[in-house]
């Protein structure tokens, strides 16, 4: 245990400042287990992913902070020739990733769930070739988790979605025309959302699938046609309750090309953070493997092998 060597690297800005606070737990917990500790703040955008391609090669990285932060870590290991192990610790404003793999707000406890936990082989996606952990999107709400002010996460958490989620519902519904191609299979129509994810949670909410597969090679694949608001929210309503509507389409794809008709008003979101292209094609697909340090409950859960 003693060679043992691991990184944390944190977002001391992320949710209302709680990493900065739990670094000094965890790093104490981590080196009373026998591990080397190095730690690295992130000072600006980026910077995870920069610090995670120069890093050594170390037996386990803890991204401590939220979805964000996992994007950067995730996107500078898929660059990396020697992949490193993963392990996601919430610390941000929404934790979807570490949430879904049972990690909570007790340090102590994670790092126990960590330690004792399995390394899986989790799916990676990219579009156009930019990694992502967990969902992309565009339309309807998928623009709240980039247009929520850091300050106004930073003093009310969650909160702060929520409010911006509020204050998107009463703006008018627009759809796209879009030509998608699922795995060979074609579809020609508007929507007024397109979601791709690997994940069971998304924006905090646990029940848009239940039976996620998170190393099966599939991505879930979620389409809206609803033409009104009161249309989209009943037809969310539905998925949540379980069952079946006319307005949404739910497939699972390894391979998903799209071409937007219609420009989107609002730029896609990936990871909860905003996708900066203006080109009207994409290539979303399942595309290799990360190493990720999982409690046992999830990997009986959640993976396959």
């Amino acid at each position: 245990m003693n060679n043992k060597k691991c990184l944390i690297i944190y977002n001391p800005n992320s949710g209302k400042g709680k990493s900065q606070n739990n670094i000094k737990i965890y790093y104490d917990l981590l080196k009373e287990r026998g591990y080397n500790v190095d730690v690295i703040a992130t000072q600006y955008n980026h910077h995870a992913t920069e610090a995670i391609m120069r890093a050594k090669n170390y037996d386990v990285v803890f991204s401590v902070g939220g979805d964000g932060t996992l994007n950067e870590v995730v996107k500078g290991n898929f660059f990396r020739k020697k992949k490193l192990t993963i392990c996601p610790l919430p610390s941000g404003t929404c934790n979807d990733v570490a949430t879904m793999l049972g990690y909570g707000q007790d340090p102590e406890k994670n790092i126990d769930l960590a330690l004792n936990g399995d390394v899986k082989n989790m799916d990676i996606g990219t579009i156009n070739d930019t990694p992502f952990v967990y969902v992309v999107g565009m339309g309807k709400f998928m623009n709240v988790p980039y247009e929520t002010k850091s300050a106004d996460k930073k003093k009310n958490g969650y909160l702060a979605y929520l409010k911006e989620a509020f204050s998107e519902i009463v703006n008018r519904l627009q759809r796209y025309r879009a030509e998608i191609i699922v795995d060979g299979q074609k579809l020609d129509d508007q929507y007024s959302l397109i979601m791709i994810s690997n994940s069971d949670h998304i924006a905090g909410i646990d029940l848009f699938y239940k039976d996620v597969c998170l190393d099966d090679g599939m991505m879930e694949v979620l389409l809206c046609k609803a033409r009104t608001k009161k249309e989209f929210v009943k037809s969310f309503l539905q998925l949540f309750l379980g069952r079946k509507t006319k307005s949404l389409i739910s497939l699972k794809a390894h391979d998903i090309q799209i071409k937007l008709i219609d420009k989107p008003a609002k730029k896609w979101c990936i990871d909860g953070e905003r996708y900066d292209y203006d080109g009207d094609t994409y290539r979303i697909k399942s595309h290799g493997k990360m190493k990720i340090l999982a409690p046992k409950r999830a990997s009986n859960k959640l993976f396959k092998a």
